[in-house]
């Protein structure tokens, strides 16, 4: 999960919003082990197909009539009919009577053999409205956390992640309703798949950030690039969530708290105050980026039982230098597309409020500083 000061750099690009608090949940989910029925395609066997035809086209009814009109052997006829009736093809209405299926009707239509066969999916469903998951949360980056389940090293980190509780039982219908959905594969659920049905369930969890505002909530997850539009309009479906976060302790006027934190981190001669926007910030002299801080943390965020302060400089120069760097560092992600470190690049240089620094400007900068990996990555991007 990427750090919550992310969220707050892109809600700080945004002027028409005015962040209030902001928390990092797990969000309740419900893990469904479904099963479905689906058809498979295959070529025909030679013999199989004929005898098929032979039933559907010919309407030959009993093994002896396909045996005289193909001139085949009882046994080779015998084992045919029996493949057919096991693969659904054909079923016996007597002894040796034997009549076409729909699907085998259809095979013969379409010239393919259709074998049903069963397949098995996970599948999630928000816990508050029983909303099954878009696809794009089904991506491999986005972590969903079982019940009880936490990776090594994460414990100091999954303790921010405040778990939230839905009281409301899941539906097994909702299981069956989304197998009827016509839209049902934006939901990870392909087209082929017929009689979706549930086996299981369990408690499933997804991390987010929540950012309360005036107007509302801004939801970030891996599932999204920047916002999860789909956790913001679950959350205006379960009202009693934000409800709960905007009366979480820690309410009250974080003036002192951040007086604290800073004096404790010998950062006492910032000037702290609010923007415009409500935003608390603490503007720092530029040799507090020299020594006590590092220059990546020049615009970044502080985040503390909710509420958030920027670091701040007015030294423009100092800025300019704080994005170039950062560029360069975004510039190195694995797998970025040139379109994509633009973006981010200039998201920076807004936040920091000077000009974005142009591609060969930092093309520039990694060939004086001598360092080849950088230099490589941002040739690769050109």
């Amino acid at each position: 999960m990427y750090p919550a000061f992310r969220a707050l750099e892109h809600a700080m690009t945004m002027p028409e919003v005015r962040p209030l608090r902001i928390f990092s949940v797990r969000w309740p989910l419900w893990q469904v082990e479904a099963q479905a029925r689906f058809r498979e395609s295959q070529p025909f066997d030679v013999v199989d197909h004929f005898l098929l035809r032979g039933v559907v086209e010919g309407r030959l009814a009993t093994e002896a009539d396909l045996m005289r009109f193909f001139g085949l052997s009882a046994s080779l006829v015998t084992r045919g009919v029996d493949h057919l009736v096991h693969i659904g093809h054909l079923t016996r209405t007597g002894p040796a009577e034997v009549a076409a299926s729909s699907l085998g009707v259809l095979s013969v239509q379409d010239g393919m053999r259709y074998v049903e066969k069963e397949s098995r999916h996970l599948l999630y469903f928000d816990a508050f409205t029983n909303e099954p998951l878009p696809r794009s949360h089904y991506h491999g980056s986005v972590r969903i956390l079982l019940d009880g389940e936490e990776t090594a090293g994460e414990h100091e980190r999954a303790r921010w992640f405040r778990r939230l509780t839905s009281m409301r039982p899941f539906s097994l219908d909702a299981v069956r309703a989304l197998g009827r959905r016509p839209d049902r594969a934006r939901f990870n659920v392909p087209h082929l798949l017929e009689d979706l049905s549930p086996i299981a369930t369990a408690g499933a969890w997804l991390p987010a950030h929540l950012l309360l505002t005036e107007d509302g909530v801004l939801a970030f997850t891996q599932a999204a690039p920047v916002r999860d539009t789909f956790l913001e309009q679950l959350c205006r479906r379960a009202p009693q969530v934000l409800d709960t976060l905007r009366h979480e302790r820690g309410g009250d006027e974080p003036r002192l708290r951040w007086l604290d934190w800073l004096r404790e981190r010998g950062l006492g001669r910032a000037n702290l105050h609010t923007l415009p926007s409500g935003v608390w910030r603490a503007t720092l002299p530029p040799q507090a980026f020299d020594g006590q801080l590092q220059l990546h943390r020049l615009g970044s965020f502080q985040v503390r039982e909710g509420h958030f302060l920027q670091l701040w400089c007015d030294d423009e120069r100092l800025r300019t230098r704080a994005v170039r760097q950062r560029a360069l560092a975004i510039c190195r992600r694995p797998g970025i597309s040139r379109t994509e470190a633009d973006d981010a690049v200039a998201a920076v240089a807004q936040l920091l409020d000077v000009p974005v620094p142009s591609f060969d400007e930092l093309l520039r900068l990694a060939v004086e500083s001598g360092d080849l990996l950088q230099r490589n990555a941002l040739e690769a991007l050109r």
